[in-house]
């Protein structure tokens, strides 16, 4: 066992020497990271674009969209320049990170914390929670990413519009109640039972319940559907009006939850389609 001890010491002293490394590297490697965000904050496009490598791959947090390189992340950087006002990053902690396959500290660094900034067009305000991670070649950013709800946060600023060649269903709704039964009861079915079951069963297809607010129909219950296309009708009904197989098969799957609204009420519809341009 004493033959052991010089060789456990250096082995010690190995280990030691390799976290420091690694340690120092994720000091030095977070205040570039948080150098690179302060200049982000200021717009200072020509700063931030030094702290990128020429050979980048940047995960995007955008649905469906590839690895970024150079150009998809100085595009990025100049939209959010371009978008958002008072730019301001809060960290709650910096970690260090790991080897994907050994699972050792490399020098890599991560942070957690939250995006504030005013939105020009309609001066909301955003608080964005993030994640983001960052590796470095030569002094500067050649792989990482940025996870956040992106989606989520331009929903909240501005209505999405709906895309070319969308197909909206307008129906306005007649509805007879059942003795003993409330519209409030209708609604409540409607909206907690029905439309979620509808919007599972028509996939590409989504359903709201719609109350007029204004005008003629004031208070009035009205259906709207969104179709990804009108292709998608034909998926649904023939050319002569009749229900196609597929259509037939989803109205039995919802057959029990529409005798469920049918306890409480009846309605018909006179509807209109609607094609966007």
């Amino acid at each position: 066992m004493k033959q052991l001890t010089p060789l456990i010491i250096c082995a010690i002293l190995l280990v030691s020497c390799s976290n420091n490394s690694f340690n120092a590297d994720f000091e030095k490697n977070t205040q570039l990271a948080q150098d690179y965000f302060n200049q982000f904050e200021m717009k200072n496009e020509d700063a931030v674009f030094e702290y990128l490598h020429p050979d980048i791959e940047w995960h995007m947090p955008v649905y469906g969209m590839d690895m970024g390189g150079i150009d998809e992340v100085k595009t990025a950087i100049k939209g959010y320049h371009a978008e958002y006002d008072n730019l301001k990053f809060t960290a709650d902690y910096w970690l260090p990170g790991v080897n994907t396959e050994t699972g050792i500290p490399d020098g890599s660094t991560r942070v957690y914390g939250t995006w504030t900034s005013t939105h020009k067009r309609t001066g909301k305000k955003t608080n964005l929670t993030s994640y983001h991670s960052f590796e470095f070649e030569d002094g500067r950013i050649i792989r990482g990413g940025d996870w956040f709800d992106l989606g989520g946060m331009m929903s909240s600023l501005e209505p999405m519009a709906l895309p070319k060649g969308s197909l909206i269903g307008l129906h306005k709704l007649n509805v007879s109640l059942n003795k003993g039964k409330t519209m409030e009861e209708f609604e409540e079915y409607f909206t907690q039972v029905l439309i979620p079951a509808y919007n599972q069963a028509y996939l590409g297809a989504k359903a709201h319940l719609i109350k007029s607010s204004k005008g003629a129909d004031l208070n009035s219950l009205g259906m709207l559907w969104i179709f990804e296309s009108e292709d998608f009708l034909a998926q649904l009904w023939n050319a002569d009006g009749s229900s196609t197989e597929l259509n037939t098969a989803i109205g039995q799957s919802l057959l029990e939850v529409n005798e469920g609204l049918a306890a409480i009420g009846s309605w018909t519809s006179n509807f209109s389609d609607w094609t966007v341009q």
